[in-house]
């Protein structure tokens, strides 16, 4: 009998199980804040020179008197525009170092309180990625919940968050805003992933792919209450604040017996009796069998992390998955963050954009609920190529009415977000299937990790042309790379209503080796008697 057949038999997904996803719901709305609030601190706020000799000078006008002056003093551009950079003094135009900022959509950002503008734009660009960097970073920290476990890693991380993003407000300088930035992006990917691992390893196999996607539900309310917020507070200072407040509240999980150890990760690290109580409790919360016998559960010896890792290195069939793998985590991120943090390129009211995005996201993740029935690999293909139609569509659009039919530019940005989120979904999941117990955090990890590279270069690829060349440019980028992975992910097996393996072994065998489950749903009402073990076996 191995791990599966137990939680079945305990229920795969009762009441302990969720109380446990309750409590890390509450963090995991946390992690749809830190992302797209680059969009808003740091938004190419627009702007023009300070006019030298007048001391109460802003950007909107304030009388005749002063438009005259405007008029004196700040070029305009070829096409009509006030200069963003230079200003005329003694009859000469220059440089300037100060400037006045629009105030209608944005009160106070990042940019208007560093300057970051003209010659420093590049550092905002800089900015951008420092989130991302943490991403990247998380990407490595996550892993180390194989070795210590999932419960502490958590811990460790939501403390560290409520330290760094109360702090972030306060910034004194550009360094220590990107030094705090890059803390909140570490803290908020790698408590997310930790959070997916715990969860997976808590269920059965059919509810799985809801448990594990709940984390996705979350992230989207709070992307809804993120653009709330927003909405609402157009001062960055204030809003980095509103935006620390629930960050508090998770600090209760560190009252013991909130949330416990993964079972899962107990068992493959050997630890049976600390796993045992666990399942006992497990039990009884979930009015299955009262006593629980650690000695029917298939062990495995924990044979060390480096022994795990050469097996996985020297296994062809899970090294091709993992670049199958990891390039599609590129993909998906290259532009889903290309997506977000150049909202404001789709044109129109940036808050209602960012709104209608969000809506698609939600609508892209509740893909979730039809896994079951479709099956990982269909669902993963279409949303895959759908996204290059949808960008090719965008290249047209560009092409032959780039002025024109506004209403479907904005559709066909949406149907991309949608296909996107939906690969993002579906990709969670697939990934913790197609991997064995022991590595399912590393693996998740590692792959993430090339995500964060394709998301930190997306932000770069929207600023290196102007013109209609330069809006085209993304869109070809995104068509190419995702027709290419979609076609080498045709490789990829289905993992539908399949046991997770335990073992690199296992998981080296293929898909045969993942033994379908059948009757869940009478396995989780039916207590593990005796005779159903012996069945198992």
């Amino acid at each position: 009998m191995d791990y599966d057949d137990v939680i079945q038999g305990l229920g795969s997904f009762g009441k302990f199980q969720r109380r446990i996803l309750f409590f890390i719901s509450i963090p995991l709305l946390l992690t749809g804040f830190g992302a797209p609030a680059t969009s808003f601190i740091l938004v190419n706020q627009p702007h023009r020179c300070k006019i030298p000799s007048y001391e109460n000078d802003t950007y909107a006008i304030q009388s005749a008197s002063h438009q005259e002056i405007i008029n004196r003093t700040i070029p305009r551009t070829s096409e009509g525009s006030y200069a963003e950079c230079t200003v005329i003094v003694n009859g000469t135009e220059q440089k300037c170092s100060k400037w006045v900022y629009d105030q209608s959509q944005f009160i106070r950002t990042v940019t208007s309180d560093f300057n970051l503008v003209c010659d420093n734009t590049i550092i905002r660009s800089h900015l951008k990625t420092t989130y991302l960097f943490g991403f990247m970073a998380a990407s490595v920290v996550s892993q180390l919940s194989d070795i210590f476990g999932r419960r502490p890693m958590l811990l460790g991380l939501y403390t560290l968050n409520v330290i760094v993003v109360f702090s972030i407000p306060f910034s004194i300088s550009v360094p220590m805003f990107a030094a705090l930035r890059f803390f909140e992006g570490l803290c908020n990917l790698a408590s997310y992933q930790v959070a997916f691992v715990m969860v997976i390893e808590l269920v059965g196999p059919v509810p799985r792919v809801y448990v594990a996607n709940w984390s996705l539900i979350a992230w989207c309310f709070g992307l809804f209450l993120f653009t709330l917020l927003v909405y609402c507070e157009r001062n960055w200072f204030y809003l980095m604040l509103w935006l620390a407040i629930p960050t508090i509240p998770p600090l209760v999980l560190w009252i013991p017996g909130v949330i416990t150890e993964s079972p899962r990760w107990l068992l493959a690290r050997g630890r049976t009796a600390e796993a045992s109580k666990i399942l006992t409790k497990m039990a009884r919360a979930n009015n299955a069998q009262k006593k629980f016998d650690a000695s029917k559960i298939k062990k495995e010896p924990d044979p060390g992390i480096r022994v795990i890792l050469r097996e996985l290195f020297h296994s062809k069939l899970l090294l091709k998955r993992l670049a199958i793998i990891t390039s599609n985590w590129f993909v998906v991120s290259f532009i889903y963050y290309g997506l977000t943090t150049n909202v404001g390129s789709l044109g129109g009211n940036m808050y209602e954009n960012f709104a209608l995005l969000v809506l698609m996201e939600l609508a892209g993740t509740s893909v979730i609920f039809f896994l079951n029935i479709t099956g990982r690999r269909p669902v993963h293909l279409v949303s895959i190529f759908g996204c290059c139609i949808a960008s090719i569509g965008s290249i047209m659009l560009i092409q032959f009415a780039e002025h024109s039919l506004y209403w479907l530019h904005i559709l066909v940005a949406l149907v991309s977000r949608f296909g996107i989120s939906a690969l993002f979904a579906v990709l969670y999941v697939y990934t913790g299937e197609l991997f064995p117990t022991v590595v399912r955090s590393i693996i998740i990890g590692t792959v993430n990790m090339g995500a964060r590279v394709g998301s930190m270069i997306s932000p770069y690829l929207y600023d290196i042309t102007d013109g209609k060349l330069g809006k085209m440019l993304p869109l070809i980028v995104y068509a190419v790379l995702t027709i290419t992975v979609g076609l080498v992910s045709l490789r990829l097996p289905e993992t539908n209503k399949r046991k997770l393996t335990e073992t690199v072994e296992e998981a080296g065998q293929g898909n045969e080796s993942q033994e379908v489950m059948q009757d869940e749903e009478h396995l989780v009402s039916t207590p593990l008697t005796h005779s159903h073990a012996r069945k198992s076996l």
